[in-house]
């Protein structure tokens, strides 16, 4: 399996690799990537490859995980396995993913925190951020208050950590799931991000530094989804 230089640095832009292996022509593994592939309710990074024997570029239109594998989309054929390459990301796409990510955290932190509630499932676009929770019933009130109380949080600017613990330490602490279904995922090491002074979560995705970068969130809409089930819209200002 490739490095995953995003669990170590989500702030990397640029970086060199190697090409793996080649599908149907437009299917490029590497050796070691910074593209995050879609998953876990984010979207994937864009971005361009660029072979360095003659310069020739390659456009990343999707990132995708497969039997374990980072898989990178181009927009033509041409690359083969063993050319050496120097890979951007699309900052700008990147940096509003991963305020939105980090905006999520602080919304699941104090929901859970204050009100008990916990996510059934979560999805981050550029246009705007998607939660769902276990609330039994539609509350506004709750819901605003909530909203308030992230943006005080958020003014705080708290740091935010990344760092790992053993499969055995984090099943110690149920706080670090706060997913309904728990944490999904077989892994020995499990990946914290943790907002100090706040909250820690289990998750394997791109974050800000600090909170004052997420900006304010705003509420935009709330529908109910099924039973016990509401979804909660907001966007990034």
């Amino acid at each position: 399996m490739a490095e995953a230089l995003y669990m170590e640095d989500s702030y990397l832009k640029e970086f060199d690799a190697v090409v793996k292996a080649v599908s149907k022509g437009k299917y490029v593994i590497l050796d070691r990537t910074a593209f995050f592939p879609k998953g876990g309710g984010i979207e994937y990074d864009t971005g361009v490859i660029t072979r360095k024997s003659d310069y020739k570029e390659f456009k990343v239109v999707f990132v995708g995980k497969f039997d374990g594998e980072i898989s990178h989309e181009v927009d033509q054929e041409g690359l083969k396995e063993g050319d050496e390459v120097h890979c951007r990301l699309d900052w700008d796409r990147r940096y509003l993913l991963m305020r939105y990510h980090t905006a999520a955290h602080v919304l699941s932190g104090v929901f859970y925190k204050e009100y008990g509630l916990m996510m059934t499932g979560n999805q981050m676009t550029l246009e705007k951020g998607r939660m769902d929770m276990n609330m039994e019933e539609m509350d506004p009130e709750m819901i605003s208050e909530g909203f308030k109380k992230a943006n005080e949080l958020i003014k705080k600017d708290f740091p935010v950590e990344i760092y790992s613990k053993t499969k055995e330490e984090a099943e110690k602490d149920p706080t670090l799931f706060k997913l309904a279904i728990g944490f999904p995922h077989k892994l020995d090491k499990i990946r914290i991000v943790d907002i100090k002074g706040f909250d820690a979560q289990a998750d394997g995705g791109c974050h800000v530094k600090s909170l004052k970068e997420i900006g304010k969130i705003r509420f935009t809409e709330a529908i109910n989804k099924g039973k016990e089930n509401r979804r909660v819209y907001f966007v990034l200002e």
